[in-house]
């Protein structure tokens, strides 16, 4: 059987019937497929969410493929495997894939055991290069270590919920953006909370544990665009 990895691979794709294989032939693999059909939606996901790899259409509506790669690689940085899909097999496209950042090329039509070759390489590639990548997540004296799902501050520590800690692993990777609220929200339900209050009341529990004193604020809430973890002093204190 085909060893899938921890985390999920985001499918980039516009043609529905092809993503459709794509997603069917690797989630029967034990294989776990978050999709997407536009590069705008497929960017406010990788953002929101680790990712092992992501495969991407190069001629997608609206922000194209060539864009998105190079703004996952000057937003997101060099760790994510790109894999990138393209209709034409043209010299042209496929310098312009690699130059905007993308690991590998793949023309249509393929064959979809080839498809997941490819994609176990990349993986394999980037865990040799990076083995410890992204799973111990520090910013200041916080540090979360996604392995153990533990939290600790300076050093001592904490005990948070489930939500506090996905709610918590959001902001540090982020840190020291803020991070909008409808961003934390699908992360969290998938964009659909539970209650007007819900993210709210969450934030104030994590907050209650993670800023106690004499500890100074690391949590902070920019009231009408979303939450932020900094050393210092947020909009709202």
């Amino acid at each position: 059987m085909d060893t899938s990895p921890l985390s999920p691979i985001l499918l980039v794709e516009d043609d529905l019937d092809l993503a459709g294989n794509i997603q069917d032939y690797l989630e029967h693999r034990g294989w776990s497929v978050d999709y997407s059909p536009n590069g705008a939606l497929a960017l406010h996901q990788i953002l929101s969410k680790e990712y092992s790899a992501v495969i991407l259409d190069l001629r997608l509506p609206g922000l194209g493929g060539i864009e998105l790669c190079r703004r996952l690689r000057s937003e997101v940085g060099s760790s994510l495997p790109l894999l990138m899909l393209s209709a034409a097999d043209r010299l042209d496209d496929r310098l312009a894939g690699f130059e905007a950042g993308a690991d590998d090329y793949l023309v249509k039509p393929f064959a979809l055991p080839e498809l997941l070759a490819r994609l176990q390489a990349l993986i394999r590639r980037s865990q040799a290069f990076c083995p410890s990548v992204s799973r111990i997540l520090r910013y200041a004296d916080l540090e979360l270590d996604r392995d153990l799902r533990t939290v600790r501050r300076a050093g001592q520590l904490l005990t948070i919920t489930k939500m506090g800690y996905e709610l918590l692993e959001i902001l540090i990777l982020r840190a020291p953006t803020v991070v909008p609220r409808m961003d934390i929200e699908h992360h969290l339900w998938q964009g659909e909370p539970p209650g007007s209050d819900a993210l709210r009341t969450h934030l104030a529990a994590l907050r209650a544990v993670v800023d106690r004193p004499p500890w100074p604020a690391l949590l902070h809430t920019h009231r009408g665009i979303g939450y932020q973890l900094m050393l210092g002093k947020g909009e709202d204190g």
